[in-house]
């Protein structure tokens, strides 16, 4: 159809309808075609020039490839140290300040970390505190005293004191 065009034996709107298609598809593939027509008398040049680029592109991807390598390393390698760490080390890696580089889920999905142990705040039982304080104070002032006499010393004061 281009080449039907370029002879100018018949004008582009008849050449369209008669293909069924639009004259603006026609006039642009005209333009295409005429872009790139050095291709048709060198293509020896094109095929170099394809060649190099390839080569280019090789070696970028190699390139690339090494980094995302040692890249999976290193991850890999920092894993395995970060299984080693408390749950306390890693509440203190969480950074919720910089959650607009890395979102708290992503830094929390990475430490192997579930989200709510950032937000939980334990809750002190004061009665409970209560006693352990007291079972404290029954074996420093009698350390003969057995864990199971300090318990049941501590819960007869327990019962006094309520």
């Amino acid at each position: 159809m281009v080449l039907e065009v370029l002879k100018e034996e018949k004008t582009l709107a008849e050449i369209a309808s008669a293909n069924k298609i639009t004259p603006l598809n026609l006039q642009n593939w005209k333009k295409i075609f005429l872009a790139n027509a050095e291709l048709a008398m060198e293509p020896s040049k094109a095929i170099k020039e394809y060649k190099e680029a390839n080569a280019k592109l090789v070696i970028e991807v190699g390139e690339y490839a090494k980094k995302v390598g040692q890249l999976t390393i290193e991850k890999d390698w920092l894993v395995e140290k970060l299984k080693d760490l408390g749950l306390s080390k890693k509440l203190e890696m969480v950074d919720e300040s910089k959650s607009k580089v890395m979102s708290v889920v992503k830094q929390c999905e990475l430490l192997h970390l579930s989200r709510s142990n950032i937000y939980y705040a334990p809750v002190v039982n004061e009665h409970k505190l209560a006693i352990k304080e007291e079972i404290k104070a029954i074996f420093e002032e009698i350390p003969i005293y057995g864990a199971k006499k300090c318990i049941v010393s501590s819960k007869r004061m327990a019962l006094m004191l309520v």
